[in-house]
């Protein structure tokens, strides 16, 4: 976690919850400094910053697949561009965030994604939690191969998944479920609100990994 510092006295308040049943509690916090001027500082913005050509991003309170997404989240994780790369592609393994209208075959994908409370056209619960990857789209960018591509931002549901085109009628189907983009400074941001629906709220919604 990356935290904007000054040079005037910095306080970081923590809330702890006493909903645990356990008789004794204890945490270790690890505080490092990073210079202005280092190449690992994180650019503006960014609460979760990584480098390296590869790796694992996950959500808060992911815990192994065993927790749930965050209530009222609103933070961005990005990744830096290393050296020669100018795009970048996220697959996922386990995804499961707010399902638009309780499913009913809509992909979660870009306008299906961040309807609050339970109103048209999601009658059935809108499903706000959502991760947004500017300008994602099905095949990678830098592909050699001509490809009919729909770029979106906003991905919910029970699967990260694309679309390489919008259809006529209804965003249904099975598309792909690798997400690529050029769109710099790479990041994958996070929202959710504070609500669950039931049509249906899984014990495991809000996984991300």
């Amino acid at each position: 976690m990356y935290v904007p510092a000054s040079d005037q006295c910095n306080i970081l308040t923590a809330n702890i919850g006493t909903s645990s049943t356990a008789t004794t509690a204890a945490f270790t916090i690890k505080v490092t400094q990073v210079p202005c001027s280092s190449k690992t500082k994180a650019p503006n913005g960014c609460l979760q910053y990584f480098t390296g050509t590869s790796g694992t991003v996950t959500t808060y309170n992911y815990n192994s697949a065993a927790g749930v997404l965050l209530a009222n989240q609103d933070y961005s994780a990005c990744i830096r561009s290393e050296r020669t790369y100018c795009a970048i592609c996220y697959w996922s393994s386990i995804f499961k965030l707010s399902f638009p209208n309780a499913g009913n075959a809509i992909n979660g994908v870009d306008t299906n994604c961040g309807h609050p409370a339970v109103q048209a056209p999601m009658v059935n619960g809108g499903g706000y939690d959502f991760i947004e990857i500017p300008d994602g789209q099905c095949d990678s960018p830098l592909s050699s191969a001509v490809a009919t591509t729909e770029t979106n931002d906003r991905y919910c549901g029970a699967s990260l998944r694309c679309l390489k085109s919008i259809p006529a009628v209804a965003l249904t189907g099975t598309p792909g479920q690798t997400v690529c983009s050029n769109n710099k400074p790479f990041k994958i941001a996070v929202h959710s609100d504070g609500l669950e629906y039931a049509f249906p709220a899984t014990a495991s919604e809000g996984l991300l990994s």
